[in-house]
C-alpha cells in the first residue's frame, strides 16, 4: 500500500480530533477533582452504571483509533467511508465529556445523541457500502467504529439513566428497579440485533455483554444486580451464534462473524 496524501486536510483533522478525544479522557480519568471531572466515577451514578473496569473499552478504542490514524494515509478507503464524520464524532463525543463531567446530564444527553447519529452513518456506510477487503481493513477500519458504535449506544443509555433515574440514597425506588431491568433487557435485545442485522456483529454484541456484567458487578440491587447478570450471559451466549453456524458450515456471508 502506497503511502498517499490525498484528502490531507480531514486527514490531519482526523488525527487533531483524536488526540483531542484520547487527552479528554485520560484528563477526566486521572486529572482534576475525581468525585466532579471522571465521569466514570460513582458521583455520575445511576442503577444502571457498571463497575469502572468496563470503562476500559475506550483503551482498546483509543488503540484502534490510533492504527486507523496512521492507516488513513495507505488507504483512501477510510476517507471514503468516513469522510469528516469522525471529526464530527470526536467533537461531540469530546464535549458530551466536558458536559457530563460538569454536571450538565441534559445537555451531555443531547451532544451524545449527534454523536451518536455520526457514528452511526459512519457504522453503516462500512456495514452497507464499504466492506473491509483485509484484515487491515478489518483490524483499522471496520472494528474501531463497531466497538465506537456499540460503546456510545451504551454511554447514551448510561447517560439517559443519570438524566433522569439517578441513584437515591434511600436506594431505588420499586419504579427505578422496574424501569432499569426494562433497559437491560433492551441492551439484551440489541444484541439480537447486532447479530441477525448487522451481518454478524460479533464484536459489538460483546461490548453490550461486557456493559452488562459490568452493571452485575456494580449495582447492589438485588434483583437489577442478577437481572443483569441473566440477561450478559444470554447476550455472550448469543453473540457466539456466527460462530457456532460457521463451524457447522451454515453460516452465509449475512451471518459470517466480523471477528472470524
Amino acid at each position: 500500500m502506497p503511502f498517499s496524501a490525498e484528502n490531507w486536510p480531514s486527514k490531519v483533522a482526523n488525527i487533531i480530533v483524536y488526540l483531542t478525544l484520547v487527552s479528554g479522557n485520560l484528563y477526566s480519568v486521572f486529572g482534576g477533582h475525581k468525585d466532579q471531572d471522571n465521569p466514570y466515577d460513582p458521583h455520575h451514578a445511576s442503577y444502571v452504571t457498571p463497575a469502572p473496569f468496563t470503562f476500559g473499552v475506550w483503551t482498546v478504542i483509543h488503540f484502534l483509533f490510533g492504527g486507523l490514524m496512521v492507516f488513513q494515509w495507505f488507504s483512501e478507503k477510510v476517507h471514503d467511508a468516513v469522510g469528516w464524520h469522525f471529526v464530527l464524532a470526536s467533537l461531540l463525543t469530546t464535549a458530551w465529556l466536558a458536559l457530563f463531567t460538569s454536571g450538565h446530564a441534559i445537555l451531555a444527553l443531547i451532544a451524545l445523541f449527534f454523536a451518536t447519529g455520526a457514528v452511526s452513518y459512519i457504522y453503516y456506510r462500512l456495514k452497507e457500502d464499504h466492506s473491509p477487503d483485509s484484515y487491515l481493513e478489518i483490524i483499522f477500519l471496520a472494528l474501531p467504529f463497531t466497538l465506537y458504535h456499540a460503546w456510545i449506544f451504551v454511554l447514551l443509555f448510561i447517560n439517559v439513566f443519570v438524566a433522569f433515574s439517578p441513584e437515591r440514597e434511600d436506594g431505588p425506588s420499586t419504579f427505578q428497579v422496574i424501569l432499569a431491568v426494562a433497559g437491560l433487557a433492551f441492551i439484551a435485545s440489541t444484541v439480537v440485533g447486532y447479530i441477525e442485522y448487522k451481518k454478524g456483529d460479533v464484536a459489538g454484541a460483546l461490548v453490550l455483554a461486557w456493559y452488562l456484567f459490568g452493571v452485575f458487578a456494580q449495582q447492589q440491587n438485588d434483583v437489577i444486580h442478577w437481572s443483569a447478570f441473566g440477561f450478559g450471559i444470554i447476550a455472550a451466549i448469543y453473540s457466539l451464534k456466527p460462530f457456532v453456524l460457521r463451524v457447522t458450515g451454515r453460516h452465509t456471508p449475512e451471518t459470517a462473524p466480523l471477528l472470524g
